[in-house]
C-alpha cells in the first residue's frame, strides 16, 4: 500500500558564472531543470523552487538518481560550451541542495 510521506532529497547542482556576474545552474538528475540567478543565492534558491516544480510534475521522487557519470557528463557539457564561447573554465562551481517534497512511499 502507497502512502504520502514527506522526503529528503539532496541533489547536485552545477553553478556556471557568467562574465556579467550572474550564475546558469543545472541539476543533472533532472535533465533540462535548469534556472538561473543574479547572484550564487539567488541562483541556488531558483533551481531548488525548479526541482521542486519538477517533482510536483513528476509525482514521484523515487526513480530520481544521481550518478558520478551523470554529474561528469554535465559538467562535461558546460565546459564545452564556456571553450566554444571563448570563456575560462575558472567560475564553475558544485553545490549540494536538499528538497523536501511529496512522495508515494510503499508501506507494508
Amino acid at each position: 500500500m502507497a502512502t504520502l510521506a514527506m522526503k529528503s532529497l539532496t541533489l547536485t547542482v552545477i553553478l556556471e558564472q557568467e562574465t556579467d556576474g550572474a550564475y546558469s545552474v543545472y541539476c543533472p538528475a533532472m535533465p533540462g531543470c535548469v534556472s538561473q540567478g543574479d547572484d550564487r543565492q539567488g541562483a541556488l534558491a531558483n533551481i531548488k523552487e525548479a526541482i521542486e516544480l519538477f517533482l510536483d510534475i513528476a509525482g514521484d521522487v523515487e526513480y530520481v538518481t544521481e550518478t558520478p557519470a551523470m554529474i561528469a557528463g554535465e559538467i562535461r557539457e558546460v565546459l564545452d560550451g564556456r571553450q566554444q564561447d571563448g570563456l575560462s573554465y575558472a567560475g564553475i562551481f558544485l553545490e549540494q541542495v536538499e528538497i523536501t517534497c511529496t512522495a508515494n512511499v510503499l508501506m507494508d
